[in-house]
């Protein structure tokens, strides 16, 4: 990582006590800069921090206008952006609501902060980060109810098609790392082959190749 121009990160959260979880989780990381807090979707809308945020997290019970609300107009002027929905909603109607509004990633607030900071790299590196009961929920949504299961792609290895496996299956970095028992960084470089083997750029891509959709 490059610690002379770290990734920008912006956070738009009413909660106090979460505010200062975030400050505390973030400022700790080298490669990563907190750039702004705003309590309000209105703020950040009138935001005037240049350069752009490469990340926003962005809870979505605001006061006023949602956090929603919030994506879907700010990502027509922060191409740049990705966007990460940070909330304790995990019910099927707000995750799909937030990915069609714009959201890149969705974590829930009940994720650890070593679980987090993955999900803002993840989100950097073009992945999509989503806790694990989230990422189970919208793969079984796109899943095709007569496929028994995945497939098993010739042009990946054997151990690449085993991760993209548990990584269909909505698992966590480190915990594909302790299933197979390999290190995040070696988890990590083998989803970077299989995103450029299969031609895809996240999570919910591989996954929709995995299971035929």
């Amino acid at each position: 990582m490059d610690s002379v121009h770290p990734f920008r990160v912006a956070v738009l959260e009413d909660s106090r006590s979460v505010q200062q979880m975030l400050r505390s989780v973030l400022t700790d990381v080298p490669d990563l800069l907190l750039t702004e807090i705003y309590s309000s979707t209105e703020a950040a809308l009138e935001r005037t921090e240049d350069p752009a945020p490469d990340v926003f997290i962005v809870d979505i019970d605001l006061p006023g206008r949602s956090g929603l609300e919030f994506i879907d107009e700010a990502r027509n002027t922060l191409t740049n952006t990705q966007f990460m929905v940070f909330t304790i909603h995990d019910d099927d109607d707000m995750v799909f609501q937030a990915l069609l509004c714009g959201a890149n990633g969705y974590l829930l607030k009940s994720t650890s902060p070593n679980s987090l900071i993955e999900g803002v790299h993840e989100l950097i590196a073009g992945g999509s980060p989503m806790s694990a009961s989230v990422a189970r929920r919208v793969i079984e949504h796109m899943r095709p109810q007569a496929n028994d299961g995945g497939h098993h792609f010739e042009e990946l290895t054997e151990r690449e098609n085993q991760v993209l496996d548990l990584l269909s299956r909505g698992l966590l970095y480190k915990e594909i790392a302790e299933k197979m028992e390999l290190s995040v960084f070696t988890v990590k470089n083998h989803i970077r082959h299989i995103y450029a083997k299969l031609h895809v750029q996240t999570r919910v891509e591989a996954a929709n190749k995995y299971f035929g959709r």
